[in-house]
C-alpha cells in the first residue's frame, strides 16, 4: 500500500513544536540544528524537531530516521499510537485481551485495528494481532540532544531520561565547557554523547553507546508526531535575527 507522502522532512528542515525562547541555549540549539548532516550523517529519510512534546519530557532537539510508511499514521487516530506500542511490547494479542489493555471496548478496539491493518502497520493471524516486521522498526534510529549553557549537570540528568526512547542520547554544550568536562565518568557510565559548539562549528567529541528503546509509548507517539508534522516545518535558516555576532560570541566563549 502507498504510503501518504504530503510533505516529506528532511534532515535540514527543522519542525518547531513549541514556541521558541529566544536566548544563549536558542543561539547554541540553532548552531547544532544547522549542522545536524555534519554531525550525524542521517540516512535519505531523516527528520528534525525541537521542543517535541512527548510526556517524558520535552528534547530540545531530536533527529529521527525513518521508514517512508511512517507518513500512514497520519491517516489513523493519533492514539492508535498507543496499540502500536502495547503490541511491541507484548509481541501477539488477541482482540480481548488487547481491549482489555487499552481499556476499550472490543467493538471500538475491532474498528481502530482495522485501520492500523489497512495501512499495513500490523497484521491478523489465528485470531492474535500483530506488528508487521518494518512497523517493529519504523524509526530505524532515534537521537536526542539536549542544550545547556552552563548547566551540564541538568543536561546530563535529561539526556540519562530520554535513553527510554531513543537509540542515543546527546548533550550539546559551549566548547570551553564540554572540554572541560568530557573526561568525566558519567558520560561512559549512563552512556550518554559529548557535543561541542563553538561560534562556528558544533563537533561530537564523546561518543555515546547505542541503546534500545525500553518504553515504546513514546517511540510511536514520536512516529505519530512525525507523520503529522508536514504542515508545520520550517527552515532552520542562520541564527535569530534579533541576536547580534556579539551575542553568540559572547555566550558561546563565556565570557
Amino acid at each position: 500500500m502507498q504510503s501518504p507522502m504530503q510533505a516529506v522532512p528532511d534532515s535540514t528542515t527543522l519542525t518547531q513544536f513549541r514556541p521558541r525562547r529566544e536566548g544563549p541555549e536558542a543561539v547554541i540549539q540553532d548552531l547544532v540544528a544547522e549542522r545536524i548532516p555534519n554531525l550525524f550523517c542521517p540516512r535519505r529519510y531523516s527528520w528534525t524537531a525541537a521542543s517535541v512534546p512527548l510526556g517524558a519530557g520535552i528534547p530540545d532537539l531530536v533527529v529521527v530516521s525513518y521508514y517512508p510508511e511512517v507518513f500512514a499514521l497520519a491517516s489513523v487516530e493519533q492514539s492508535d499510537s498507543q496499540i502500536l506500542a502495547y503490541l511491541r511490547a507484548v509481541g501477539k494479542a488477541s482482540l480481548d485481551t488487547i481491549a482489555a489493555g487499552m481499556g476499550t471496548s472490543t467493538k471500538k478496539m475491532r474498528s481502530r485495528l482495522s485501520s492500523l491493518i489497512t495501512v499495513e502497520a500490523i497484521k491478523e493471524s489465528s485470531n492474535l494481532f500483530f506488528l508487521s516486521s518494518l512497523w517493529r522498526r519504523i524509526l530505524p534510529e532515534v537521537i536526542t540532544i539536549e542544550v545547556k549553557v552552563s548547566n551540564w549537570q541538568r543536561a546530563i540528568k535529561q539526556a540519562a531520561r530520554n535513553r527510554i526512547f531513543t537509540h542515543y542520547s546527546f548533550v550539546a554544550l559551549p566548547e570551553n565547557i564540554a572540554l572541560r568536562i568530557r573526561t568525566e565518568s558519567v558520560f561512559s557510565k549512563l552512556g550518554i554523547g559529548l557535543i561541542s559548539v563553538s561560534d562556528t562549528t558544533a563537533v561530537v567529541i564523546k561518543r555515546p553507546c547505542r541503546r534500545n528503546p525500553t518504553v515504546w509509548i513514546y517511540y510511536y507517539r514520536l512516529a505519530s508526531l512525525l507523520a503529522r508534522s508536514g504542515s508545520n516545518q520550517c527552515r532552520t535558516g542562520s541564527i535569530s535575527k534579533t541576536l547580534s555576532k556579539h551575542f553568540q560570541t559572547t555566550v558561546l566563549s563565556g565570557n
